[in-house]
This record gives structure tokens, sequence and C-alpha cells, in this order.
């Protein structure tokens, strides 16, 4: 356990430390700023001519549905597509640089260096994450809402980040490219959220529906989205990370071999 904190510790100063980093915070908040704030706006106008009109306030809206989901789920979409850039620092280019034969030499085993670096690369979004829940709690300093429902939501979204993370980290595993680990990061991660999200084209084979539907990492997520803690989605997100983890480790345990 202490070897895979250290390895840990090390990957992720070297992540949150490093120019692509904080490129990457600047550009989710450049994004987010202009598009919540502008969904927050459309809200408050929106909200005043339903209170103020013949309704009498009877159609009242929901700002997390109407405001915070909605950027909830931007965030989402923006990880899929960025969480990759950040896991690619993590074995592509210790390849690149010559650095992965040293780290194999380590008296360390593949699975402690595959678990480490990836708690390196989920602590690295979760920064991502943390950013981006600032809107929603800032807004909740002059509007009133559930934060039971953010909190849900918001643990939903750290653990669709941690799948994303265990996706590049595998794709960074199997390459010394960094572009192309980020590329191969981009469409596992998109080809996953899409072959099982089609769960509806086999209405007519019920038992694979079922499986699909339960395999589908964007069923679970809405899960959250909704309000509602169910241990079949977190187990669900534990065994998706672990698996991918485990490829990973057998990708690095290859390499020792060759």
């Amino acid at each position: 356990m202490k070897k895979i904190l250290v390895i840990a510790k090390k990957d992720f100063k070297s992540l949150v430390c490093s120019a692509p980093m904080w490129i990457i915070v600047t550009l989710c908040s450049a994004i987010w700023s202009y598009l919540y704030l502008r969904e927050l706006s459309t809200f408050v106008q929106r909200s005043a001519f339903t209170s103020g009109g013949p309704m009498g306030g009877a159609g009242s809206l929901n700002i997390y549905y109407e405001v915070f989901a909605k950027h909830i789920s931007l965030s989402n979409i923006i990880f899929l597509f960025l969480i990759p850039a950040i896991t690619m620092k993590l074995l592509s280019e210790e390849r690149k640089q010559k650095t992965y034969n040293l780290l194999l030499t380590v008296p360390v085993s593949s699975l402690a260096i595959a678990v480490g670096k990836f708690l390196a690369g989920f602590g690295a979004a979760l920064v991502l994450v943390f950013v981006s829940a600032l809107y929603p709690l800032g807004t909740g300093l002059v509007a009133d809402f559930s934060y039971s429902i953010l909190f849900s939501a918001y643990l939903g979204l750290s653990l669709i980040v941690g799948a994303y993370v265990a996706v590049g980290l595998l794709a960074s595993s199997l390459t010394q490219s960094p572009l192309l680990s980020v590329m191969m990061g981009v469409i596992l991660n998109l080809s996953i959220l899409i072959v099982l999200g089609q769960a509806d084209f086999l209405s007519n084979y019920p038992v694979l529906q079922s499986m699909v539907e339960y395999l589908s990492i964007g069923n679970h997520f809405i899960t959250f989205m909704k309000g509602l803690l169910q241990i079949k989605a977190i187990v669900y997100f534990l065994s998706f990370i672990s698996f991918f983890i485990f490829l990973t480790n057998r990708v690095i345990e290859s390499s020792r071999w060759r």
C-alpha cells in the first residue's frame, strides 16, 4: 500500500504542476463560465416571468434541472474528451522519455504501478470536478435548492470520471505516443458510451436488452443525476474501474517479460 501511495503522490504532483493540466483547467473554466452564466441568466428571466405571469407561480422552475443538471452533463462531455489528455502523461510519456523501463525494474508489482498511476490520474481529474462544482455551490449562496441531489450528481460525475481515467490509463499503457494515447482514450470512451447505450434496439431480446441496460455506463450516471444513490450503480462503476486497472496491470506485466 505504501508503494502505491508513493507512486500516486509522485505522479499526482507531476500532473497538477504541469502546463497541460492548467491549460485544461483554464479551458474548462472559460467554457463553464460562459455557458453556466448564460443558462443561469435564462433561468432567472424565465423564473421571474413564470412567478409573475398568469400561472401565479404554479409553474415555477427547478434550478437543479434547468441549470445544474445541464452544467453537470456538459462537464461529463468535456471530461470524456479531456481526461485522456491528463492520463497520457501517466504511461505514454514515460515510454517516450525512456523512463518506463526504469519503472519496470523497481521492486514494485505491476498491479501496484497500475493502481498508483490510476490514483494519481483520478486525483488530478477530481481537481476538475471540484472546479466544476464551484459553480452550483456558488449559486447556492443566493438560491434555495436541495444539496442532496447535487451531492448525488457529483458523486456520479466523480465515478464516471474515474471510469474515464481507468480507460485512459489503459490507452496510455498501449503506446509511447501521447497523442495516440489521447485519441485511443477518447475513442474507447465514446465507443463504450455509444455501444452500451443501444439497449432500445434489443427490444426483441429481453434478456440481452437487460444485460446491455445494466452495462450501460450512461444509465448508471443518469441514476445519480436523478438523486438516486443505488448500491448497484456504485458497484458497477467500481467494477468497471477495477476491470480496466486489471487490463492495464496485464499490459505492464507483459512489458516486463519482453
